[in-house]
């Protein structure tokens, strides 16, 4: 069995690459037939780098070709630059776009930015983080402090409600971070033999991810680890298969990639939490073109979040999730 899923994930990687590479090569084949000249949707992600942001500009572009419009994306090779991100959204309002859609990396330093788009009444759809520091026309993405609360349960799950757990938070997490570690903290109180007895941040480098855990798993005994990003998830799942306790140690993840799911399969971790990056592409763009036509929008559209396990990977409804160009 395993044999068997191991080349149906070489399958669906390859089928990826190759379908990347094509985008690549062949730019003009994935514009619109017929581009209007009228609505101008600016894309503004957090980072260029990572197959989720990818995935992200994947829905948008199918959302162009569906309905022929302009779409502009940009987005910082560092997803901690939130001083380049800001510029890049405050350029974007002299270009005049009919919305913009902001997966933002900070949330106060676009105080600025949302003032100035309001006052030129150009709107402003957030997506993957929640933004408080002034208005947006709506929020498409997970809610971040339920996710957290559901990862130390499904913990608490695995290891019976008894255990000591750590947090391997990321340096440059952002309003998701935050939220996210919230939840894990808050949630703790309902279990009564869990303690949590380390968090830790590291960077978006897998292998200092990997020394963040080794260092953590030296100086005490844990009996589960919840990581809160796709880094740090592979750099805790890679220090565990090294040390050999894959099993012995639980870990639960957020977010997904494909050597995620190598390890996942190869029981390196237990779960991930991950969302719909696709479809949060899609609908910002559908709803900016909504809202910059003058339509009403809701002001929240919750991204539902999904467990994958070793087991429920190969259902179709998560290869779909997982795997979005096969859709």
């Amino acid at each position: 069995m395993a044999m068997k899923k191991g080349s149906i994930i070489s399958w669906l990687l390859f089928f990826v690459a190759a379908y990347l590479l094509y985008s690549a090569l062949y730019p003009d084949e994935q514009q619109p037939k017929q581009e209007q000249a009228g609505k101008t949707i600016q894309l503004i992600l957090r980072t260029s780098k990572g197959d989720y942001w990818q995935n992200v500009t994947m829905g948008a572009q199918a959302a162009v070709k569906e309905f022929g419009i302009n779409l502009h994306v940009s987005a910082p090779t560092d997803e901690g630059d939130v001083e380049g991100q800001l510029q890049t959204a405050m350029q974007s309002l002299e270009t005049k776009p009919d919305a913009i859609v902001l997966g933002a990396n900070d949330d106060a330093a676009f105080e600025p930015f949302l003032k100035e788009a309001a006052k030129r009444h150009i709107p402003v759809i957030a997506i993957d983080s929640l933004i408080t520091s002034g208005a947006t026309a709506s929020y498409i993405g997970m809610d971040n402090y339920l996710a957290g609360k559901e990862a130390m349960r499904e913990m608490a799950a695995q290891l019976g409600g008894k255990g000591a757990v750590a947090i391997v938070a990321y340096t440059k997490g952002g309003i998701n971070g935050k939220l996210r570690e919230q939840g894990i903290r808050d949630a703790v109180a309902e279990y009564k033999g869990i303690r949590l007895v380390d968090s830790q941040p590291c960077s978006d480098e897998y292998s200092i991810c990997q020394q963040t855990v080794s260092g953590i798993l030296d100086r005490q005994k844990v009996d589960g680890i919840l990581s809160l990003n796709t880094e740090t998830s592979i750099g805790a799942a890679l220090e565990l298969r090294r040390r050999l306790a894959g099993e012995k140690i639980k870990l639960v993840g957020f977010d997904s990639s494909p050597e995620l799911l190598e390890l996942l399969q190869e029981n390196q971790l237990q779960m991930l939490i991950v969302q719909n990056p696709f479809s949060m592409g899609y609908l910002g763009v559908k709803h900016a073109i909504d809202a910059a036509q003058g339509q009403q929008i809701p002001n929240r559209v919750e991204m539902s979040m999904e467990f994958i396990t070793e087991e429920n990977m190969f259902w179709l409804k998560n290869q779909k999730l997982l795997f979005p160009v096969v859709q």
